[in-house]
């Protein structure tokens, strides 16, 4: 863990997506997190990420951040070291859990022709993920979430989808469950696009990918599934011959996984009025605490 005089800067991408409210959420509960000198920025360029120890990718359109991270000189190669660096610390929520999958390890979505399917960062060693396997815009849903390892668990997190991605498998099996047997049981009600906002008590401040590296020194270290979904809000499986290979039924309800210093989350955390998945975050994965 770094000492109060080492100053940790945390960056979140903004290239698109729900970059601020991830800012606002993190400032909140920074405080109370160490007495570590801890801060959260934008980031829009290499030498802004340069600074940073940590960083969030946030939800939003995955082809779009990566296609503005592209034409923004030297960004895109500058993300994907930083994310398969094993001792930065990275989180990626809904469309920062595609790109943080392995590289060709993303499926689904829509297929333009003649456009290259989309790649991963390479995050998670073995991650694969299908695109809104949770459904369309109007689909969108909040449910009750257990997570067994977050502050006060027995409180549900209530967990927002919003054309979510699924976990289609995790290769190779190197996974601890810490979700809890039995799961909290709710009528939650689906949400319309536009009753999700940003949470009043918060406030909001205002070309083809290169080759990555080979894997990292992270592939020694197990991914944990932290949350899994209530049986009766899990997606149908993904279809089985795709350049993905068939899925594995079991990972498809795995909402939040973790690996070392990286997490991915399929729900929107910065959508919810509940600060415990940023807390989490910063503690376990930015700060090292046990």
């Amino acid at each position: 863990m770094s000492s109060s005089s080492e100053p940790i800067i945390i960056g979140v991408l903004a290239l698109q997506g729900a970059f601020a409210e991830h800012i606002a959420y993190l400032t909140h509960c920074l405080p109370s997190s160490s007495t570590s000198s801890l801060t959260a920025i934008p980031i829009r360029s290499p030498t802004e990420l340069a600074s940073c120890s940590a960083l969030v990718i946030p939800g939003g359109e995955s082809t779009v951040i990566q296609s503005v991270a592209d034409r923004t000189p030297g960004m895109l190669a500058t993300l994907q070291a930083f994310v398969r660096d094993p001792e930065k610390a990275v989180w990626g929520t809904c469309a920062g859990m595609i790109l943080m999958a392995e590289e060709e390890g993303v499926g689904g979505g829509k297929v333009i022709p003649g456009r290259e399917r989309q790649r991963g960062w390479g995050g998670i060693e073995g991650l694969k993920v299908w695109r809104n396997l949770y459904g369309n815009q109007l689909e969108s849903f909040e449910a009750p979430l257990v997570i067994p390892d977050l502050s006060n668990p027995t409180e549900p997190f209530p967990a927002i989808f919003i054309r979510a991605p699924a976990v289609h498998s995790l290769h190779p099996r190197k996974l601890e469950d810490h979700t809890a047997s039995s799961s909290a049981s709710s009528s939650a009600p689906t949400l319309s696009a536009s009753s999700i906002t940003s949470p009043a008590q918060l406030p909001t401040p205002a070309s083809t990918p290169p080759r990555l590296a080979s894997p990292s020194s992270s592939s020694r270290v197990p991914v944990i599934a932290l949350a899994t979904l209530p049986a009766e809000y899990q997606p149908p499986p993904p279809p089985s011959d795709s350049h993905l290979g068939a899925p594995t039924v079991e990972d498809l309800g795995k909402v939040m996984l973790r690996q070392g210093k990286k997490m991915v989350t399929s729900f929107h955390p910065e959508l919810s009025g509940d600060v415990r998945v940023h807390r989490y975050w910063v503690e376990k994965c930015v700060l090292g605490e046990k």
